[in-house]
């Protein structure tokens, strides 16, 4: 992939985190309680919990790149050229308006009014130019910041390009939460 800006919420992470801490205690409790046999039994339970901490907390981020931008969500992946992206909307989180609809960013939602007092405290981050990047920038957290950059960038390359957005079902985070979700329904109903 190409040097992007990288934009992510900043408790995404930490919830994940948090997630897998849970599930590695849950499962930490299985051992200590019943050892392998409990671990069998009900172990997917907690596998569960720390897959959907990787698909809905640290997964999700929108690049953006010399070429467009790329979403990049719980199941799937959006990759909008320049000449695709029409606008942004900011009102409930990211979303990157196109000739094929509408883009919705998990990675970047709206800010709580407890983020938005935070915010205020806090230092936001130095966007460089992207025709300046050699590797990936943290971009930060904050809609409004991504939305600039990538209005800012849209409007420079209308004249030409491809006008599809290429979405696409993620195999390898849908795989997972399908065999481990159907691993807990078993672990339920028997």
């Amino acid at each position: 992939m190409e040097p992007a800006i990288v934009f992510r919420a900043p408790t995404s992470r930490v919830y994940a985190v948090a997630t897998w801490v849970v599930a590695a205690v849950v499962l930490g409790a299985f051992v200590a309680n019943g050892g392998p046999n409990e671990v069998l039994a009900y172990g997917a339970l907690p596998v569960l919990l720390a897959v959907l901490g990787w698909t809905a907390f640290w997964r999700p981020h929108v690049r953006v790149e010399r070429a467009g931008v790329r979403v990049v969500n719980v199941l799937s992946t959006t990759w909008a050229p320049w000449a695709a992206v029409t606008g942004t909307r900011t009102r409930w989180g990211l979303e990157l308006l196109t000739h094929s609809g509408t883009v919705g960013a998990w990675g970047l939602p709206a800010r709580s009014a407890i983020g938005r007092w935070v915010r205020t405290t806090r230092d936001e981050p130095v966007v460089t130019s992207l025709r300046r990047l050699d590797s990936d920038v943290a971009g930060g957290g904050e809609p409004g910041t991504a939305a600039e950059l990538i209005e800012e960038h849209r409007t420079g390359h209308l004249q030409a390009g491809s006008t599809g957005v290429d979405r696409r079902l993620d195999m390898l985070p849908a795989g997972l939460l399908l065999v481990v979700t159907g691993l807990a329904m078993v672990t339920l109903l028997l």
